[in-house]
């Protein structure tokens, strides 16, 4: 078998290995627990129909698309229902699996799926929860063949007869009502994450094209838009720098920001950087090293370019590659905050798309290059210093709560992965559900 490192992090190689069975469990088979359902459709030419799909990372059942009978290329179809489970048999070893939700009872899938209904014996609550541990996901990949990681085809007559430990309804029930719990919380707090963002994102719409309310009463066109009549539009070189990044001297650290999941909310948080270590004796200029409001967007990463991270307080020798551009404002004309949510704004990112289009393409990276001297000639509408702090403060209010609440939903994710360690292994026991027995 392969190393996990030669896969995507969607994969888990790992060996399906069983612990003891815990008292009062029982071990059976997937067939045992699970029946495969089919239920063939004939496609008619004119009858629209809803098709389905599993997401990768066990992202659940989603609507793929609704199109006639006509439309749909693989003839072979089968209805699915509320409550089924379905596997993605080309994608499953990505995770690709999930319960049919209420809202798409009656779509269909094509004969790459398998579809799926609990026995007797075992709820469907818990099988939910079950299937995103990582025994579950290791029996899949080792259930599933082929040359290419991209390729591999589950075969479910193997994965049928692999064994699993199987707790009594009463204890499943209380499992699930408890894992159940915590992705109510976690939703509930992302809905408050989203509503934030919403917020803000019309907010500051408002505040960089209108300026501070009841200010402004005289509008003028511009090139960089609509803006107060009393604000100036300069080309970015006037009042900022801008330049690549470049590896840092011996021992330095390299910030990778265009991976975003290192950026909240645009926000880079430099003491969750993964970083790489550079032993070169190449020399860095001090200059080079990053400060605090500098703005920072990929120059050369093919689907990333339009990204804009703000650095809000930069430790001494912190660098980034030559993959990420440096915008740095003069601080006397322009406030760093301010060109950070200027350019956040759709207008902003677009302008850089645009760059990118014209940009130099590296054949040996097959990414499309953009140079600081371009990016220097976007046009940036700028109210007066005081009018930006004002504007960069209403901004800055908004991190502390989106920043308490990512917070707390990374805390939330952290206890449902420990409890499903503890709970769907039997290593933490629960007193059953009495009423389910």
């Amino acid at each position: 078998m392969a190393r996990s490192s030669l896969y995507p992090p969607s994969v888990d190689p790992g060996f399906p290995f069983l612990q003891e069975t815990p008292e009062g469990w029982i071990q059976t088979t997937f067939g045992e627990a699970l029946e495969v359902v089919e239920r063939p459709v004939a496609l008619a030419k004119n009858n629209t129909y809803r098709l389905v799909n599993a997401k990768r990372n066990r992202g659940g059942i989603t609507l793929r698309g609704t199109l006639q009978g006509r439309e749909i290329l693989t003839k072979t179809q089968f209805e699915v229902k509320a409550g089924d489970f379905l596997i993605s048999r080309r994608q499953i070893i990505h995770g690709a699996c999930g319960v049919v939700p209420r809202e798409l009872d009656g779509a269909i899938v094509s004969n790459e799926y398998s579809t799926l209904k609990p026995r007797a014996g075992l709820l469907l609550d818990f099988l939910r929860h079950y299937s995103n541990t990582p025994y579950f996901q290791r029996t899949c990949f080792h259930s599933s063949h082929g040359v290419d990681v991209e390729k591999m085809i589950f075969k479910i007559g193997e994965w049928l007869v692999r064994r699993v430990d199987r707790p009594p309804i009463g204890e499943q029930r209380k499992i699930a009502a408890i894992l159940s719990a915590v992705d109510d919380a976690t939703e509930a707090t992302q809905a408050i994450i989203d509503q934030l963002r919403f917020v803000k994102k019309a907010m500051m719409a408002e505040l960089l094209t209108r300026g501070l309310p009841g200010r402004h009463t005289q509008f003028k066109q511009t090139e960089a838009g609509e803006i107060p009549h009393d604000w100036r539009v300069r080309p970015l070189k006037e009042v900022a720098r801008c330049f690549n990044g470049k590896a840092a001297g011996t021992g330095g650290s390299w910030l990778r920001v265009f991976k975003t999941k290192h950026v909240y909310d645009g926000m880079v948080r430099l003491d969750k950087i993964e970083y790489a270590r550079d032993d070169s004796a190449a020399k860095t200029r001090v200059d080079m090293y990053l400060r605090d409001a500098d703005v920072l967007t990929p120059n050369m990463a093919h689907g990333t370019i339009g990204r804009i991270a703000f650095v809000p307080m930069a430790e001494d020798k912190w660098t980034v590659d030559g993959q990420v551009m440096v915008l740095r404002a003069d601080r006397i004309n322009l406030l760093g905050r301010f060109l950070f949510e200027s350019l956040s704004l759709p207008r902003g990112r677009q302008r850089l798309l645009d760059l990118e289009k014209g940009g130099a393409f590296d054949t040996l990276r097959g990414q499309t290059h953009i140079y600081p001297r371009d990016v220097a000639e976007i046009p940036l509408a700028l109210p007066p210093l005081e009018e930006q702090r004002s504007i960069a403060a209403a901004s800055e209010s908004f991190d502390a709560p989106l920043e308490t609440n990512q917070q707390h939903m990374a805390g939330l994710r952290e206890l449902k992965q420990g409890l499903m360690n503890r709970l769907l292994t039997g290593e933490l026991r629960v007193p059953p559900d009495e009423a389910a027995t």
